[in-house]
């Protein structure tokens, strides 16, 4: 209860009045501030593009492959992969695969993880039942006793679809310089497309190609770590950001944004191109305005199929309501240098094309290996149908090794090809 005769210098106000007023004022004071003042209450940590520019833990990063003895079978050994995520000043992320890489052999047994740090240009983890050493772009594992079980080599994996042509009835939004499709349009000195630009037509069906390079922000956090994002008909956002090793999530990369979370993290490292093909179906509506069918998208990426075919029910995130007119496409600016290239698209329901299209005979590819597809590998028999239908996707990673000897950012330039599956070590 309040006192009749507060002591001098004291609010006859009720506290219960003074709270409401405070916060009031607080919501007034914090309504008027703008983004670049939150901005610079907490800056966002430095990002770079330029591989000339990054730390010293970006030698370490990256992913590495090989095999291991078993300790129960000193005869048995079993395919591993490993992925090493700089965290900054010298930590990381030991994320270990059984099987292989995701994508590339994984079992889809959940991965071990484990905190790695830096320490004499030797970066180490214990990960289960591992004792991890990277260093020269080898990981050496031993058992927790000391003994050595083998070694797994860096390795640069490069997407199935890279460079891929657009087709005769395409059309290239960007193939490397200004043009008048684009609202909003930065293009860099070396032909890249900046992030915050949007296309000036809009478009109803359609299969999209397009290529993106995450930049390398290792102090970065959560959605701070290279965000952008395709909005796809300024409706339905497929999630870009640099989600390299983490678990799955409906807001990482791949993410039909926050509604639904790839079937498998193919994030590969910053500063790596990667790509997204995606054939993309509209929302169906009737004269009335009533919608009758969900909006229908499959995304590859980095060739490797993350959703197949999902039907989804609404807009995404901040995304214009859906409706029955054809939208444009943005390439979201989240304040992270996300660079793009090789982008066109192909219009027309893509399902009704696979429908259609003719099965291309095997014997069409000429180099006899097994092939995989999402998770593990099998024997294809046919070969795509265009564009690309998930069922008969002929996948093959291309790989390249790292050197034995830093500095790690050049470890993109040797090309020595890696053995075909299961791999002859």
């Amino acid at each position: 209860m309040q006192k009749s005769c507060p002591a001098e210098g004291t609010s006859t106000v009720p506290y219960s009045k003074l709270f409401l007023t405070s916060c009031l004022t607080l919501g007034v004071i914090s309504s008027t501030l703008t983004p670049e003042l939150y901005a610079q209450k907490k800056p966002s940590p430095p990002a770079t593009q330029d591989l000339s520019a990054v730390d010293s833990d970006f030698r370490y990063q990256g992913e590495y492959m090989g095999t291991l003895q078993d300790d129960e079978n000193s005869f048995y050994h079993k395919k591993v992969g490993l992925q090493i995520v700089a965290r900054g000043n010298g930590n990381f992320d030991a994320v270990l695969y059984d099987g292989g890489l995701p994508g590339d052999g994984w079992n889809d047994e959940p991965a071990e993880r484990a905190i790695a740090q830096l320490n004499d240009d030797i970066v180490t983890a214990t990960v289960g039942d591992y004792q991890i050493e990277v260093a020269g772009n080898i990981a050496s594992f031993s058992s927790l006793e000391g003994e050595s079980l083998g070694e797994l080599r860096k390795y640069d994996r490069r997407s199935a679809t890279i460079g891929l042509p657009a087709p005769t009835d395409a059309v290239v939004l960007f193939d490397g310089e200004k043009n008048d499709l684009w609202k909003n349009m930065n293009v860099t000195e070396d032909g890249l497309l900046e992030q915050g630009c949007e296309t000036v037509d809009t478009f109803g069906d359609f299969t999209l190609h397009a290529e993106f390079r995450l930049p390398y922000k290792p102090l970065g956090e959560g959605q701070d770590r290279g965000n952008s994002g395709f909005y796809l008909q300024r409706r339905y956002e497929v999630q870009v950001l640099d989600s390299f090793g983490d678990m799955l999530e409906f807001n990482h990369c791949g993410a039909i944004y926050r509604i639904k979370a790839p079937d498998l993290n193919m994030c590969l490292p910053p500063l790596s191109w990667q790509t997204y093909d995606i054939d993309f179906r509209s929302a169906r509506f009737d004269e009335e305005g009533n919608k009758t069918e969900n909006m229908k998208i499959r995304v590859r990426q980095n060739g490797i199929v993350i959703h197949d075919a999902v039907e989804i029910e609404s807009k995404t995130g901040a995304g214009k309501p859906e409706g029955p007119e054809p939208l444009t496409i943005l390439l979201q600016d989240h304040g992270n240098p996300v660079r793009y290239r090789n982008i066109w698209l192909v219009k027309g329901d893509p399902y009704e094309r696979e429908e259609t299209e003719e099965v291309t005979p095997a014997e069409s590819y000429d180099d006899g290996y097994y092939r995989g597809r999402g998770r593990g590998f099998r024997n294809f028999n046919y070969g795509p149908r265009y564009p690309y239908a998930a069922e008969y996707w002929p996948y093959t990673w291309d790989y390249r090794y790292a050197p034995l000897a830093p500095p790690a950012p050049m470890y993109m330039v040797p090309n020595y090809d890696l053995p075909p599956y299961p791999y002859a070590y």
